[in-house]
């Protein structure tokens, strides 16, 4: 394939594990799905989407890249429909999204290899894998576009408890080179939402205190 990937999303095709299955959803005009199979990074590769329009442009590629034979198109909304898959790739989303696109498909729990990079929130991805009984195995951080954003690879082992700085930082992800960077980067946006809250008078007392908690947090790993 000619078609160059991003910072961020070759970030996520370096994440993929050698696997039998693989689905990308969101898959978009299916790079990642291509770049996959021509990597042999899995022998069958399920790519879907939600929209048929970025469907059609998908097939259209994996066509192109000679990769049909390895690759299906499936429409649907995230993975409803989809049977087991080894790995599951998830990205561009918010965290919000891949959060619930996870909890409605119960065998992800079932070894299989979750590879996730969200656009936004990805505090609230990290909770819900903690209170799921998913581990993130490996953190990784990538820039582009003037933005810090994190890949992250987890697989459940059924483990709920972590530490409350967890939910913005992976202990994995603390062992990253650009780990600092990232934290400061996201100590400054919890700063600016805390400060616009605050002046906005729209937190309630708990709220204030759980919030300046979290920064103070961030406030000694940025120490670190």
């Amino acid at each position: 394939m000619d078609k160059k990937l991003d910072a961020r999303l070759l970030s996520v095709l370096e994440s993929i594990p050698v696997c039998e299955t693989l689905v990308d959803v969101g898959c978009d005009h299916g790079f990642v799905s291509i770049y996959a199979a021509e990597r042999g990074l899995a022998k069958k590769i399920t790519a879907s989407d939600i929209n048929e329009g970025p469907l059609a442009n998908a097939r259209k590629e994996i066509e192109a890249a000679g990769q049909g034979d390895k690759i299906q198109t499936v429409l649907t909304d995230g993975l409803c429909g989809i049977e087991h898959h080894d790995c599951v790739v998830i990205a561009g989303m918010g965290g919000e999204t891949i959060a619930d696109i996870i909890s409605r498909a119960e065998w992800t729990k079932e070894k299989c290899t979750l590879v996730l990079q969200p656009m936004t929130r990805s505090e609230i991805l990290r909770e819900f894998l903690y209170r799921e009984g998913f581990s993130i195995q490996k953190e990784k951080f990538v820039a582009h576009n003037g933005h810090m954003y994190c890949v992250i690879t987890a697989r459940f082992d059924n483990k709920e408890s972590y530490e409350p700085f967890e939910k913005y930082i992976s202990r994995a992800g603390l062992m990253e080179e650009n780990a600092h960077e990232y934290t400061e980067k996201v100590l400054n946006r919890l700063s600016y939402e805390f400060g616009n809250r605050k002046r906005a008078g729209v937190l309630k007392k708990e709220e204030e205190e759980a919030q300046m908690l979290d920064i103070k947090e961030m406030e000694k790993l940025c120490r670190q």
